[in-house]
């Protein structure tokens, strides 16, 4: 029964209240070792049944048959127990799952239990929840768990980059003006600057009556020119009231959740040298004082331009060559899993037309029901479509929304794929992309074992999922360094493919150079919080709670810790012995997105980024292997380390950063990377290009 922000309302839910439950029927224990050993057998280059990947019909006719005998005795016993009440049984293709649907005081009934119902305190949510169900000795071998009524806390591995500036500001306790946004075009800077007024308050419902302008002082730290010193005059600082803004000042009052009293001010300056150069910005307010001239504090914020992530971008940093983007296979398609997002196709049709000119990017199904619910954010599914599609360009991109009736929405999913596996006239997509998670512990370990025999069946028909590792490096969305780092899944699961964050960086070492940044030497470093380049996200990476390690990254784990030596994390932290993650990574700073239908001002930042721009970048792989009349890949863990140790060059090793600081504290510890392997950014990024030639030769 959940406490924190939950209040009781009912102890006995309305008894002619619906609900929809979700019998996860159990499998048979050692059916589930034979199919971890098929799944091994098919994932691994050196074995003699690689590829031969499975149909879902052969799966569970010839590995699984004791879980559809499962479902049909406790579907049995749901119909001889309806005794002419209200109750709705579904099963789901192979009865691996049965769907509830009946008023409460049934499941009383049916399963010895209280509904009762809850109200949360701040998003005026309402749920029902049971202590426990009692099962009946017949079905009581039969079920593995129940959901629906329980919570899988889901976090969006994705951040603006201007909640670092928000959150920091908001820190500080002085009357220096509080700088929420600041961009460089290449001409000028664009400065976004909540009013504080001299006696430390923030202007409320109107401009500060004493504020006359304010002072930058913009120093090039490439050169040695004296700092150049501006003057933004009370009337060209373009100061609003947020409640009666309009534009641009009215969407960035809404971005930063600033009071409808804020008075928010938004200005340019000329820039001094061009792009890609780093500065220390110094901004203050003037006021005249019983006719005096005074100032407030400072603030100083470090900055440093790096080139707008865009399709364009990617395809010249990992060597993307796109020239059969129109001569797709039919049978390949690729998909994006969400959970509680709008999905906006004006602002998909708009990125098409204006950052895929060069891309032929092709929206696909959608599978699920309220994606169309405008109230909801459509921030993660439009950054994860938009990327899947470019990167895997003429592929279609299907889209996957599991019913948000249950916050166990994996289970919803699998379920859906199961019915489009059953019938066979249905392309099912080969590659996915997952950009959510929790930590290991909140989740329920039965389901937690559920979720992950579904990524063996996945795996096993031939399917590869990508999950991003998460935003707050080794610690958690909740800021806190404890002494036990905090893995998050299903990223750690060792069945899915991990993915990191990377950003660029100027530098004089490791140069990587792209049109974006003519003669710039760039460095690709892991992803991570700084003010500098305004990254506002650390790459998750570490190693899992559950889960030993499998034996595809052993060699390559125990060559990082014994090489790592004092640079390790406290052993406590840790379980050294247990599945690493990730184990790619892919650039994670400053995408360019288009949301409600038009390009956001704001770079996203998130491993959500990398995530489905990499997964897409393997749909074309899978898409050339098919024409030659090749397997699709599946499961890609042990091919990846596997070329890793023979062909290091078809990876862009990452070699600095690490990932013990994020957007609300800095830990004592983290991972660090370093030549090789690391739990930060896996293997390091692709060489796509090389890729594409090393698994497309028969």
């Amino acid at each position: 029964v959940p406490s924190e922000h939950w209040k009781l309302v009912d102890l006995k839910a309305h008894e002619k209240h619906k609900v929809r439950l979700i019998l996860v029927i159990k499998n048979d224990d050692e059916q589930v070792e034979n199919l971890k050993r098929q799944f091994d057998y098919v994932s691994d280059p050196l074995h003699p049944k690689y590829g031969q990947h499975m149909t879902y019909d052969e799966i569970h006719q010839q590995v699984l048959n004791k879980t559809i005998e499962n479902g049909q005795i406790v579907e049995n016993w749901l119909k001889k127990e309806q005794n002419g009440d209200d109750l709705r049984v579904t099963s789901t293709a192979y009865k691996e799952f049965l769907v509830v649907e009946t008023p409460v005081h049934v499941v009383n009934r049916l399963f010895e239990t209280t509904l009762s119902t809850y109200q949360h305190q701040t998003k005026r949510q309402i749920t029902l929840k049971a202590k426990q169900f009692q099962l009946p000795k017949v079905i009581d071998d039969k079920i593995d768990h129940i959901v629906g009524l329980s919570q899988f806390p889901l976090v969006r591995d994705r951040r603006l980059r201007s909640i670092l500036q928000q959150q920091l500001a908001r820190k500080r306790r002085s009357n220096a003006p509080q700088l929420l946004f600041l961009d460089n075009d290449g001409t000028q800077f664009i400065f976004e600057v909540q009013l504080i007024c001299f006696n430390r308050r923030n202007a409320s419902n109107a401009i500060c009556g004493r504020f006359q302008s304010f002072q930058i002082v913009l120093q090039n730290l490439l050169t040695s020119t004296k700092p150049l010193i501006l003057t933004v005059t009370r009337t060209d600082a373009n100061c609003a009231v947020c409640s009666e803004a309009t534009g641009s000042i009215s969407a960035s009052c809404d971005a930063y959740d600033l009071n409808d009293d804020s008075v928010l001010c938004r200005f340019f300056v000329d820039a001094v040298g061009g792009l890609f150069h780093p500065y220390n910005v110094t901004l203050r307010s003037e006021f005249i004082i019983g006719g005096k001239q005074m100032f407030s504090d400072y603030t100083i914020q470090p900055f440093e331009q790096i080139p707008d992530t865009t399709p364009n971008l990617l395809v010249h940093l990992y060597n993307v060559n796109t020239s059969n983007s129109k001569e797709r296979d039919p049978r390949n398609r690729q998909a994006v899993l969400g959970f509680n997002s709008y999905y906006n196709r004006a602002s998909f049709k708009f990125f098409a037309k204006h950052r895929g000119k060069n891309y032929n990017v092709r929206i696909g199904k959608v599978y699920g029901t309220d994606y169309s619910n405008k109230s909801l954010d459509e921030a993660e599914t439009s950054l994860d479509i938009e990327y899947m599609a470019a990167m895997g360009s003429g592929i279609l991109t299907d889209y996957f929304y599991p019913p948000p009736t249950s916050e166990d929405g994996f289970i919803e999913f699998f379920a859906q794929l199961a019915q489009l596996e059953k019938n066979k006239t249905n392309v099912v997509p080969l590659v996915y992309s997952i950009s959510y998670g929790g930590s290991t512990r909140s989740v329920r370990k039965k389901l937690l074992h559920n979720i992950d025999v579904n990524f063996m069946k996945m795996g096993l028909s031939g399917k590869t999922v990508f999950v991003s590792s998460g935003d707050d490096g080794v610690s958690t969305d909740d800021g806190v360094c404890r002494q036990e780092f905090l893995p998050d899944y299903p990223t750690s699961s060792s069945y899915v493919t991990s993915v990191g964050g990377t950003q660029l960086v100027p530098s004089k070492t490791n140069c990587r150079y792209i049109p974006e940044a003519p003669n710039r030497c760039l460095e690709e470093i892991v992803a991570y919080t700084n003010l500098l380049t305004g990254c506002a996200i650390t790459s998750g990476g570490g190693f899992s709670d559950y889960d030993s390690a499998p034996s595809y990254q052993k060699k390559a784990v125990q060559s990082y810790l014994s090489s790592a030596g004092k640079r390790l994390p406290p052993s406590k932290s840790f379980n050294r012995s247990n599945r690493a993650y990730p184990d790619i990574s892919l650039l994670a700073n400053n995408y360019a997105v288009v949301l409600q239908g038009n390009v956001d001002k704001n770079g996203f930042d998130g491993t959500s980024a990398s995530s489905p721009a990499v997964a897409g970048l393997f749909s074309t792989i899978n898409d050339q292997r098919l024409k030659l009349g090749m397997k699709p890949l599946g499961f890609l863990n042990p091919l990846l380390y596997q070329l890793a140790e023979k062909q290091p060059n078809a990876f862009y090793d990452i070699i600095t950063g690490e990932n013990n600081c994020n957007k609300k504290t800095c830990c004592s510890y983290g991972f660090k990377a370093q030549k090789g392997y690391d739990p930060v950014t896996g293997l390091g990024t692709i060489n796509h290009g090389l890729f594409m030639k090393l698994l497309t030769q028969k």
